[in-house]
């Protein structure tokens, strides 16, 4: 049986979008093939951006959609760089070159370079990730470091622990 190639449309780079969760330190492998990826808020805008695409390549839905609480996202994945064995994916910082530590975390604003797809087996149009931006950081780190708590009062006896 003959395979059929995916059909390529033109990359586009989104509108600044709001990062969801991303799995860009690392590559994600606990469902199977090992991906980079990261899930964004969909847009006006940006799901203005991917219904053009869909229509240039004929598709009928798009892949990575969902509804999570009333918030619509789209997951952008790339399977390249953990296959060329790339742990953390390169971000492209304000200066346009690659800034590996400034990996984009929830609530930060991205712009993400896409190559859409549509796929041969059931007509879907997949969005893949070539790039991604890092324009505002909006995450901030819960910590983990202790502070000094100097005399809290409490003896040695009345810790649990």
């Amino acid at each position: 049986m003959a395979t059929t190639k995916n059909k390529y449309a033109r990359s586009f780079v989104t509108d600044n979008v709001t990062v969801k969760w991303s799995h860009l330190m690392a590559p994600d492998d606990k469902f199977g093939n090992p991906n980079h990826s990261v899930t964004v808020e969909l847009t006006p805008a940006l799901n203005k951006q991917l219904q053009s695409a869909v229509k240039e390549l004929g598709g009928k839905k798009i892949n990575g959609l969902k509804d999570q609480d009333g918030t619509k996202t789209i997951k952008f994945k790339n399977v390249l760089k953990a296959k060329e064995g790339i742990r953390t994916f390169p971000v492209v910082g304000p200066n346009k070159e690659p800034n590996y530590e400034q990996i984009p975390f929830g609530s930060d604003v991205v712009r993400v370079k896409v190559t859409p797809a549509l796929i041969s087996r059931d007509n879907s149009v997949s969005f893949y990730m070539e790039a991604i931006q890092l324009v505002e950081r909006n995450y901030v780190s819960g910590g983990g470091d202790f502070t000094a708590t100097g005399d809290s009062g409490i003896s040695d006896d009345e810790i649990p622990f």
